[in-house]
């Protein structure tokens, strides 16, 4: 129906839309033109003639009034000066007229021909000093003019000089004509260059459309390229970056579906077997045996569930977190006392060597993380493992760590020491998730937890910023 939708209305296409944009652009440049900078043009052009008819008054003034003189005190009287206008007008490439002026500022023509029309600047050459200019416009157009007055024997005499405005007319209306013929060319050419435009950048869209759509779909092998440097390059590349992130997270969780379904077969199956030799055994040492084992069984099926239940409580941000100060002592004390018995079923030894640390976070989440530190500690370690729980605050930091005396974690497996389901090689019948856990729980407390290894021992230290409101009073 889309398809339909689109040919019918036409301009729900981005490209239409670029079109016309550049179109509206090119109508509006072409508009300003033609409103402001034509009409500007003519006035400077006229503006500019009317400036050079009245420097060439103002050069040739002297000149002229001496020419003049002559011609009135010569024999040829009238037709002398009519002839020394005339030579004066060729000079200075306009149309000389000379008045005399009478009583009250009247002007009576002297030379022949006559000034069609009335002249703005001649009459106010007649009463003011100096060189007057302007426009005036007689029957056949406009024209520029400048106007002086000069004394000659007894009289004065007003000079006239004028400059048809024709010619710059005629530039004006030529400029307006090509500039109307190169708008009708460059329209259609911009209208073209838009929609080349367009359909480049539309394309490189359908591109990205495509690319989505397998995202969406699920197929996240597919590189998304674009050599652009441009918006459109920079939401590619973002793309393409969302589509390693989501590669990454799908391998990460079908890897946790199927660790999970590894870790809770192996208990089930185990259950199964030994109630089924159960069912047939008679003997009543290995019923309880058996019964032993299978209690091991259900309490490790216990500890995954509770795990992996913590564990997408924390994906969902569904854990409640209560902040407030905490002695980190305190929670060591009670961690290893909690965990006594334990240690002593394994021949190990736990001790505390704590200095007073007040931090700020969740009392119960630090005492959980706590305890898998210490679980991880006997159970993964050899018998008899010497296990240290240390607290200190120092710059800011409340730290507790949790150290022993076992072999080291080997370097390969350091780096994913953190990750689900990470088992190094003698992790026993742990899950891979209690490190996981704790780590994550320590993020969402704005801590961290790492891991310190030296010769001899290794620690798990959690990191927690510290309570400087309340300092924990130095020990005794």
């Amino acid at each position: 129906m889309d398809w339909l939708v689109d040919r019918v209305f036409p301009f729900r296409r981005l490209t239409i839309w670029l079109g016309l944009l550049v179109l509206l652009v090119a109508l509006v440049t072409i508009a300003l033109t033609a409103v402001l900078v034509l009409p500007s043009l003519r006035g400077d052009l006229v503006d500019e003639r009317v400036e050079q008819v009245a420097r060439s008054a103002e050069q040739s003034a002297p000149t002229f009034a001496s020419n003049f003189a002559d011609a009135l005190a010569g024999s040829g009287g009238a037709a002398s000066a009519n002839a020394v206008t005339r030579a004066y007008g060729e000079l200075t490439d306009t149309e000389a007229f000379v008045y005399q002026r009478l009583g009250g500022g009247r002007l009576v023509p002297v030379t022949e021909p006559l000034a069609e029309g009335s002249s703005p600047a001649a009459e106010r050459a007649a009463t003011d000093a100096g060189v007057q200019r302007g426009t005036a416009r007689i029957a056949t157009g406009e024209v520029a003019e400048a106007a002086y007055a000069m004394r000659v024997g007894n009289g004065v005499y007003v000079v006239l000089l004028r400059s048809s405005l024709a010619d710059i007319d005629a530039a004006v209306r030529l400029t307006v004509r090509r500039s109307a013929i190169g708008a009708l060319i460059a329209l259609p050419l911009a209208v073209l260059v838009g929609a080349l435009a367009a359909a480049l950048l539309t394309r490189r869209l359908r591109r990205l459309e495509r690319a989505s759509s397998r995202i969406a779909a699920g197929t996240l092998d597919t590189p998304i390229a674009d050599r652009g440097r441009d918006e459109i390059g920079d939401l590619a590349r973002a793309l393409d970056r969302m589509r390693d992130e989501l590669a990454a997270t799908d391998a990460a969780r079908r890897a946790f579906v199927a660790n999970a379904s590894h870790e809770l077969r192996t208990p089930v199956f185990a259950l199964s077997g030994f109630m089924e030799l159960l069912a047939d055994e008679e003997d009543p040492s290995r019923r309880d045996q058996y019964l032993a084992t299978m209690g091991d069984q259900v309490a490790r099926l216990t500890r995954l569930a509770t795990d992996l239940l913590d564990l997408s409580r924390l994906d969902a941000g569904k854990v409640p977190l209560d902040i407030e100060p905490v002695e980190l002592s305190a929670v060591a004390a009670r961690t290893a006392s909690d965990l006594a018995a334990v240690a002593r079923a394994r021949g190990a030894i736990v001790d505390v060597v704590a200095e007073p640390a007040m931090a700020l976070g969740d009392e119960a989440r630090i005492g959980q993380i706590t305890r898998v530190l210490v679980d991880n500690a006997l159970r993964h370690n050899p018998d008899g493992v010497r296990v240290r729980i240390l607290t200190r605050a120092a710059g800011g930091i409340a730290s507790l760590a949790v150290e022993d005396s076992g072999p080291p974690i080997p370097e390969e497996d350091v780096a994913a020491v953190f990750g689900r389901f990470a088992r190094g090689r003698g992790a026993g019948d742990g899950s891979g998730l209690g490190l996981a856990i704790a780590s994550e729980l320590a993020v969402r407390m704005g801590g961290r937890l790492v891991l310190e290894q030296g010769a001899g021992s290794k620690a798990f230290r959690l990191d927690l910023a510290a309570d400087t409101a309340n300092p924990s009073p130095p020990s005794a």
